[in-house]
């Protein structure tokens, strides 16, 4: 088998946690046998991208993505456009480095860098669905309203220092400046699923977002399902108590939410309101939200 590996890592995730351990990187993957080719990322996401999806035409066989959720989503773009043309993409490793680690979490990939190398080393792979938003995909959550934003609003020094809870304190500090936002949302065949003024719609992969674990409980990896999570118009104490079961992943069950899963939803709201692909800045609505499942194979534990 030809064990030839692009890594593609980001400098500046985590207080540059790869580019500080890169040594520890290469040896732990040469050591298990791979021929490592190393991409540093800086330029623009689409490069990222490209340098992802052109792994597969110099011969490598896995791909491995060293950073936060961000650089996650546009090398799992550009390995889907391997797919788009007909081929079978490199199996993608992930090494952590960012501030959530959503999709990583959900895993069970260790966020400590050796170990992390250490799961590509050994092989075992598993088959993944990746969500697809019209000529965008995502790997992990598609949202839009309170809080989608965080990711590129936070400080990167607060983020790098206080870690998730930069995401919760920016919450609440941005609540009471927070317009709702009517959404309408249907399955597919057109079955109704949400109309109403709107806090927070997300669209999942897995199970966590955000630095939260359990907003989608019922998520799984390989179901061929997306999982719908929309938080409702609600007054500012009952936001900080379902805040509160959000974290302890018992928001489900709140008059509150809707949650539904599905195939794939369609979604429209204000053409004009920020939305989120994995951390990445998202496309204006109407949406058309799907799944390929099974897509790609990812390295685990």
């Amino acid at each position: 088998m030809n064990k030839r590996l692009k890594l593609i890592y980001n400098p500046a995730a985590g207080r540059g946690k790869v580019q500080k351990n890169l040594d520890q990187v290469i040896n732990v993957l040469q050591t298990g046998g791979w021929q490592v080719v190393v991409y540093r990322t800086g330029g623009s996401p689409e490069e990222t991208a490209g340098e992802a999806e052109r792994a597969c035409t110099e011969g490598c066989t896995a791909v491995v993505a060293a950073g936060g959720d961000g650089t996650f989503h546009q090398v799992v773009n550009g390995l889907m456009r391997v797919v788009a043309n007909g081929q079978v993409p490199p199996a993608l490793g992930l090494i952590p480095a960012g501030t959530a680690n959503d999709f990583a979490n959900n895993v069970r990939i260790p966020g400590d860098i050796g170990e992390s190398c250490r799961v590509i080393v050994r092989g075992k792979t598993r088959s993944v669905d990746v969500g697809r938003l019209d000529r965008h995909c995502f790997f992990n959550v598609a949202a839009g309203g309170l809080t989608t934003d965080i990711s590129y609003k936070v400080n990167p020094r607060i983020k790098n220092r206080l870690g998730k809870l930069a995401y919760y304190l920016k919450s609440v500090e941005l609540l009471p400046q927070f317009r709702p936002f009517s959404l309408r949302i249907t399955l597919l065949n057109g079955e109704l699923v949400y109309d109403g003024q709107t806090l927070l719609f997300l669209v999942l992969n897995s199970k966590g977002a955000g630095g939260f674990p359990l907003i989608a409980p019922q998520a799984q990896i390989n179901d061929g399902l997306l999982d719908l999570v929309v938080f409702r118009l609600c007054k500012a104490h009952e936001f900080v108590s379902l805040f509160l079961r959000v974290l302890r992943g018992e928001h489900v069950h709140s008059p509150l939410v809707t949650y539904r899963q599905a195939p794939g939803f369609v979604v429209n709201g204000p053409p004009e309101l920020e939305t989120d692909l994995d951390g990445e800045m998202g496309p204006p609505f109407p949406w058309t939200v799907g799944v390929y499942p099974a897509a790609l194979r990812v390295f685990i534990p």
